[in-house]
């Protein structure tokens, strides 16, 4: 079996979810339709589709990836959020290691989680000392595995709004978190949603370090609807709109040599009513475009 690297590269590059945009569909269909439309990467919902990957093969998976020149983006490997149940906590960390090493052989070397900017049962120093706790039972079975875990704070008002206990919802929140959980492989997963929601600026991002910046994802805001009203249920591409500032976003990470993937997250009902692979094409072009590509993606020959 031929193996799966991630070539050192100077600049960032695009990877595809298919999911974020609706479309549905078996890693190797992904595989597919992101070489099709001109995607470098592709993302992996691993805690999806570790089934499929025991049918179709992880070796002829990994073939697939390199003979369509696909680069690995970033993995889905844990529980969706930190928040998960206890149950389902225990049940993830069974079955980590096992789906970690299947993620180091198919070259994956980025993993995010998402952090909810509340609990319904726990106050912020509680449901801070848990998040500790948890990211630190999860960092040393990736580390084993080479990978790195980006955990991305949720900003928008509208997402925390009629919850009882707040939680973190902002950068530096999150950065004091990692800070006490003490992880050398563990740092952001930045959106530009959250980014824009929490009223964040290039200069927040400058003052990073590339190695703190695991995963980006990039999108774009509602024309015509205020910061405090955008939620992570409705977004655009990025582009689109001109809502968040994905241009100095992107240059920021950019300054600070972030050389991973950039993954579209405009996640919108429509979704669900758009062709897949016209979704999947719209998609390259946006990103493409925000990664400063003058030239549309070329479709596979």
């Amino acid at each position: 079996m031929p193996t799966v690297t991630q070539a050192t590269q100077p600049e960032m590059y695009a990877s595809l979810m298919t999911d974020m945009v609706g479309a549905r569909m078996t890693p190797d269909v992904g595989a597919y339709l992101a070489a099709r439309h001109g995607f470098p990467g592709l993302d992996l919902r691993l805690n999806a589709y570790a089934d499929f990957l025991d049918t179709f093969g992880v070796e002829r998976f990994a073939d697939l990836l390199e003979e369509r020149g696909i680069r690995p983006g970033y993995v889905s490997i844990t529980t969706r959020t930190l928040s998960a149940s206890d149950g389902e906590w225990a049940e993830m960390m069974r079955l980590l290691p096992e789906r970690a090493k299947t993620a180091q052989r198919l070259g994956y070397t980025r993993a995010g989680v998402v952090m909810l900017p509340f609990d319904d049962e726990r106050d912020t120093a509680a449901n801070h000392r848990r998040h500790v706790v948890r990211i630190r039972q999860v960092a040393p079975v990736l580390a084993d595995h080479d990978i790195r875990l980006g955990v991305e704070y949720v900003a928008p008002v509208t997402r925390r709004r009629g919850h009882p206990h707040p939680f973190i919802h902002n950068m530096r929140g999150t950065l004091r978190l990692l800070h006490d959980a003490g992880q050398p492989n563990v740092g952001l997963m930045l959106d530009t949603l959250h980014w824009a929601t929490a009223g964040e600026s290039v200069e927040d991002i400058e003052a990073l370090e590339a190695d703190q910046v695991v995963v980006v994802h990039v999108c774009d805001g509602i024309r015509g609807r205020a910061i405090e009203a955008q939620t992570v249920h409705e977004r655009e591409l990025p582009g689109a709109t001109g809502v968040y500032d994905n241009a100095g976003f992107i240059e920021a990470l950019r300054t600070i040599g972030y050389t991973g993937p950039v993954t579209a997250e405009p996640s919108h009902p429509r979704w669900a009513s758009t062709d897949p692979e016209l979704a999947v094409a719209q998609t390259a072009r946006a990103v493409l475009d925000t990664l400063c590509r003058t030239e549309a993606p070329q479709p596979e020959s």
